[in-house]
């Protein structure tokens, strides 16, 4: 569904005015990391008057929230998407390095839970978000080194995939500076192209794919799938792979919503790395 300015002004609004709270609450600037110049944008494009409002969004409001636990510190990475609150929920990601994969997957999996069932549409819910991270936080620092075995044991695994996944969009800024830190932590190789809609391929040990999949899979997605998935035994994993790295391609043109990578550039992207037969699997049309 998409929103008419007053609309998004008013979900703006009501976004200024939750970080002003969250402010109150926490004053340290070592807990809450807010970006003045995109609280500085929007306030600029709410007091702005011409007609071409709607084709001039500003960009999506991202902050950080550090909360201590003792020793122990978790970070809530957060953006608010234009149609929050009146048609979407935040996009809330936390990590710490005191978590281990699985608890960290665990531990944003019941947060979307919570964000799905426990909130109400319309209604702002950062307070309420945040509330639940100080309540049971500490319920994921319980030991366990499963993970962590799990990972080094994969060095002898000779199972190799490739997951294309196409997503509806994907233009936040903490979404993809996520993807980009995952990619590496798994040893999973490939690319991530923001836009509408939205690419990404990653490839490696089977059990590592499905691992990132797992988790990145749990944020916060108006339509993720994985639309391709290649699978095959191999005595070497860097053998069967396409690419030598994991990196974001394409160029953003717009700030706001809506902006798209060029199909030309992208499926030459594809035939460079000798998978150009993906770009019809993925879009369902031909390139000449």
């Amino acid at each position: 569904m998409e929103l008419d300015v007053e609309a998004i002004a008013s979900n703006l609004s009501l976004q200024l005015d939750e970080i002003e709270i969250l402010q109150s609450m926490f004053p340290d600037p070592k807990e809450l990391k807010v970006d003045i110049c995109s609280i500085v944008d929007v306030r600029d494009w709410l007091e702005y008057k011409n007609d071409d409002k709607v084709d001039n969004l500003p960009g999506l409001i991202d902050f950080s929230l550090n909360l201590t636990f003792e020793t122990k510190t978790v970070e809530t990475v957060i953006t608010l998407p234009v149609e929050y609150p009146s048609n979407s929920l935040p996009e809330l990601y936390t990590r710490s390095d005191h978590l281990s994969r699985l608890q960290q997957a665990a531990l944003n999996c019941h947060l979307q839970q919570f964000l799905d069932k426990d909130t109400i549409l319309e209604e702002p819910c950062l307070a309420g978000a945040i509330s639940w991270l100080q309540e049971n936080c500490e319920k994921y620092f319980e030991q366990n080194t499963e993970p962590e075995k799990r990972i080094e044991n994969l060095s002898k695994n000779t199972k190799f995939s490739r997951y294309w996944i196409y997503s509806h969009h994907l233009y936040s800024k903490i979404k993809r500076k996520n993807i980009l830190d995952l990619a590496p932590e798994f040893c999973l190789t490939g690319f991530s192209m923001p836009g509408k809609p939205g690419v990404i391929c990653v490839e490696g040990a089977s059990q590592n794919c499905a691992d990132w999949w797992g988790l990145v899979r749990h944020w916060n997605w108006k339509k993720i799938n994985v639309k391709i998935q290649e699978d095959r035994d191999t005595e070497e994993i860097d053998a069967e792979r396409l690419f030598d790295k994991f990196e974001e391609i394409g160029t953003v043109k717009n700030s706001g919503r809506d902006y798209h990578m060029d199909m030309g550039e992208f499926f030459k992207y594809l035939e460079s790395h000798q998978c150009g037969w993906a770009f019809k699997e993925l879009f369902g049309i031909e390139k000449s």
